[in-house]
């Protein structure tokens, strides 16, 4: 409203002086003209051109102020700072970049806020968080940005920085913030957490970003608890958790003890946590929390070949051990055995049932080796062994490995979708009675300078995690499309194409539906010809969204088939409700071979879905006896290696081809 203002009382002193100036020439003119001359024509020209200058200008002006405005309003907040739509084009932009090492995050809460707002009112809350916004502003250089990541939620992404600089900022914000709180009567306070990818172990800008956040809501805890000390002393002194170590502190005991050991140990970074110890905070509370924090510390510590011991964050540990005199069998056995000890422990002090630990190992390699990079990988082990049956991972090559090609997949995905890499295969389904080919499923390979990459197992469930997959299906359904219309009047009329749908889309059904309606007037396709196939699990966790997706789809004569049943555990409940007009049976029914159980089983699943008038589609048949079953129980269509592989659209073609010609 301001900058408005200021544009209006511009045009208006603009508009003023060539008034004037009007003037003056009129009056020259006046005094100055010669005898018999009449300057009338002369002045009205003038008069017309200095008001269209006027009006020129003034137009000129107020839109100018205004275009730039609109630009400003498109990629600022209320703030003056970023908002998110400018900060997603950045995450997006950093993405595709071929590493994001170097790469810091910095995420910010505001506190209170809430209070301000009721308390004096959301213009007052708006200063309030405008204040904060300009202290923050104060903190950065050249490569950093700063946008509103949410409500009172801001994110700072620093390029070319480390631990050390990220760190420096956060000192900095923190006089800053000192110095507002000493003139003012509503003091700002505020969480932070950041996090600097170190050797592409953050390959993707969100995981960076959920590192920092979870850091950020760690500290928002301890903070919380530190305000509201409601404790007796002795309780507060028997609850009160052992303090933890700075990034910076701790990469120091790391160089001093790489240092002071040089080559002649054998040295180990032990990163522990308590898994899911969020739940025993809720269940008992901070204060048994942090004895429990403290009865882990001392059994590490105390453990034989631990050499240094601190409390890093929250409920995460670090730990150097000597391991001169052990193998790496022997010390993952003593790592195990330090878990069942500590976990007896709790069970015999607090009578905590739901306890284990995680602890993640990274073999110091030689003293070259940045602390940071240890670090960082003994973490990564941490997280890999969450997913282990047993309590420890030691990081290896194998990891290094993975961790480098997940990277690579993720960070080659845009290109190849530009590049045209991924490729649809078929891979056909046939009647059991002739063997001909009925319908076949839709897949994708990645295929570069004609050579096969990752295997889909490999790359799907990773662009799942990250999102891409709505992409890849959107690509895989366009490619579809376009070669339904190529061969529109060349298939049977019968024929179908089944289209793989991820559980993503079902977050925003809404938006699958009309992206599918979308594509479909685009490319004229018949929708006779299309199944899509829905997981027996989506369907489970996403009822009600996948119902939408199929009353929609069925009124347009789409097809649904329910992908992978008896995967899972609720199959005979899906049964009462099926809305599907298709099952296709898991292979794990198959296997190998069928013994007696397995064939009664699927003898009365097909019972009730032919009572039900569902078609039956078996996958993964690769032996003449289970075809031969499948085929004198009535199964509607079988699909697997002993018919067909999946195979490229060419090789497809021929295929149908030669069987229409027969």
């Amino acid at each position: 409203m301001k900058k408005e203002k200021s544009v209006l009382h511009l045009c208006e002193c603009i508009l003023l002086a060539l008034v004037i100036l009007l003037i003056i020439d009129l009056y020259l003119l006046k005094f100055l003209q010669e005898p018999g001359v009449s300057y009338y024509p002369m002045l009205r020209l003038m008069e017309i051109a200095l008001a269209l200058l006027v009006v020129t200008l003034a137009l000129s002006l107020i839109q100018r102020e205004l275009l730039s405005r609109l630009i400003v309003k498109a990629f600022r907040d209320i703030t003056g700072v970023h908002n998110k739509t400018s900060l997603e084009k950045l995450i997006l932009e950093l993405n595709n970049r071929p590493s994001t090492f170097g790469i810091g995050v910095m995420m910010f809460d505001l506190n209170d806020l809430k209070y301000v707002n009721d308390t004096y009112g959301h213009e007052k809350g708006d200063e309030f968080i405008q204040s904060f916004s300009y202290c923050l502003t104060r903190i950065l250089d050249s490569d950093s940005f700063l946008a509103r990541y949410g409500g009172d939620e801001f994110i700072i992404i620093q390029q070319n920085t480390s631990e050390a600089s990220l760190r420096q900022m956060a000192r900095k914000l923190n006089s800053l913030v000192q110095e507002y709180n000493s003139r003012t009567t509503l003091p700002l306070s505020y969480a932070i957490g950041y996090e600097v990818s170190y050797q592409n172990h953050y390959f993707m800008m969100q995981d960076l970003i959920n590192a920092a956040d979870q850091k950020m809501y760690q500290d928002k805890a301890h903070k919380k608890i530190a305000a509201n000390k409601k404790f007796s002393s002795r309780s507060v002194s028997a609850g009160t958790a052992i303090p933890t170590i700075s990034s910076e502190t701790l990469s120091e005991k790391i160089r001093q003890i790489q240092s002071n050991t040089g080559n002649t140990h054998s040295l180990a970074l032990i990163s522990t946590d308590v898994e899911n110890f969020h739940f025993i905070n809720d269940k008992y509370g901070y204060s048994l929390g942090n004895e429990i924090l403290n009865m882990v510390y001392e059994e590490i510590a105390g453990a034989p070949f631990t050499i240094f011991t601190t409390r890093f964050f929250s409920d995460v540990f670090i730990s150097i051990a000597d391991i001169s005199d052990l193998t790496n069998d022997a010390f993952l056995s003593e790592i195990q055995a330090l878990d069942r000890k500590i976990c007896k422990r709790m069970r015999n002090t607090f009578h905590v049932n739901f306890f284990r630990t995680n602890s993640g190992i990274c073999l110091v390699p030689d003293a070259d080796t940045t602390p940071e990079t240890i670090l960082s990988c003994a973490n990564v082990a941490r997280r890999l062994s969450k997913k282990m049956l047993s309590p420890c991972c030691i990081y290896s090559d194998e990891i290094d490995r993975q961790e480098k090609m997940q990277a690579e997949i993720l960070h080659s995905f845009h290109q190849a979708l530009k590049n045209e890499e991924f490729q649809i295969y078929f891979q056909p389904k046939v009647t059991p009675q002739n063997g001909n080919i009925s319908s076949a499923e839709v897949l994708v390979r990645w295929i570069r300078d004609q050579k096969m990459l990752w295997s889909p197992a490999v790359y799907i469930p990773l662009f799942e995690q990250n999102g891409f997959v709505i992409r890849l299906d959107y690509y895989v359904y366009e490619k579809t499309f376009q070669w339904l219309r190529a061969v529109t009047g060349q298939l049977p009329d019968s024929f179908r194409l089944s289209l793989n749908v991820s559980p993503l889309h079902f977050e925003q059904p809404q938006i699958f539906i009309d992206k599918i309606q979308e594509m479909i007037q685009k490319y004229e396709v018949n929708t006779s010809k299309l199944t899509f196939e829905i997981t027996e699990s989506t369907y489970v966790n996403n009822t009600e969204a996948v119902n939408q997706v199929i009353h929609n789809f069925q009124r347009q004569n789409i097809h649904i088939s329910m992908d992978d049943f008896g995967s899972g555990y609720s199959s005979l409940n899906t049964l009462k409700d099926l809305r599907f007009d298709e099952v296709k049976i898991d292979r794990k029914f198959l296997g190998d071979s069928l013994n007696e159980n397995a064939k009664i089983v699927l003898q009365e699943i097909f019972h009730m879905l032919k009572r039900m008038k569902k078609s039956i589609v078996c996958e993964g048949v690769e032996t003449e006896v289970i075809a031969d079953f499948l085929k004198n129980e009535g199964c509607n269509e079988i699909q697997g290696f002993l018919y067909y592989r999946p195979m490229s659209i060419e090789d497809f073609e021929t295929v149908m081809h030669m069987q229409k010609a027969i």
